[in-house]
């Protein structure tokens, strides 16, 4: 497969069909090589049927085609910006450990205020852009953690409010939580050939987060 050589603008459209598929498996291969050597565990990238999507996971922790169950890092193309982070389906095994996590260790919201305030992310239900089943977004702004209430009104958060809101997040079946960051398709497309090494280092970040939810799954 030839190497990956940056986005193009018809990556941010709606076709996904023929030689569209090729390129972005060559990212994914770049990103999993990248990760099976600082990791040592076998990651997989897969394209995601219908979508410009591409979901990276451990072999044995992922379900292809995907089943709304099982945890992913992801990088995702639209008309309107790139987002690359992890995703976590509000159902099924890997939901279940991270609840279980948010209840009895004092490791998981530290780790995301960690991450949210260090690489710039945001912590949202993206099935909409008012913040889905959420009904808004965390983010660091200012060096102060915010709410976002239907991701436009912002006022100063509490991190303690993590674990309350998130915890009603299962009883939505269609509900999913991603931490991410994203940039517009201009500043992607002029990346190029380091595309990669701009992705990682946010998805090489958020593998401990990823791990903490699959392996207390098992």
């Amino acid at each position: 497969m030839p190497a990956f050589s940056g986005f193009h603008a018809h990556d941010f459209g709606t076709q996904v069909r023929g030689t569209h598929w090729r390129h972005r498996g060559a990212l994914g291969g770049q990103i999993c090589k990248a990760l099976r050597r600082w990791y040592g565990d076998r990651y997989q990238s897969w394209g995601v049927p219908g979508s410009n999507l591409l979901h990276i996971a451990r072999r044995v922790h992922y379900r292809f085609p995907p089943d709304g169950l099982h945890m992913a890092l992801f990088v995702a193309a639209s008309p309107s910006a790139l987002r690359w982070g992890a995703w976590l389906p509000c159902r099924g095994p890997h939901w279940q450990a991270f609840c279980r996590r948010l209840e009895h260790d004092a490791v998981t919201v530290p780790l995301l205020l960690y991450l949210l305030h260090a690489f710039d992310l945001t912590l949202t239900d993206l099935s909409d852009e008012r913040g889905g089943a959420l009904g808004g977004c965390w983010r660091y702004e200012g060096g102060e953690l915010t709410w976002r209430e239907a991701c436009s009104l912002p006022r100063p958060a509490l991190p303690e409010e993590i674990g309350f809101r998130l915890a009603d997040l299962g009883s939505h079946d269609d509900a999913s939580l991603s931490l991410y960051a994203q940039v517009m398709p201009q500043t992607a497309l002029a990346w190029g050939d380091g595309t990669a090494r701009q992705l990682l280092a946010v998805l090489a970040a958020l593998v401990p987060f990823y791990e903490l939810c699959v392996n207390l799954s098992e």
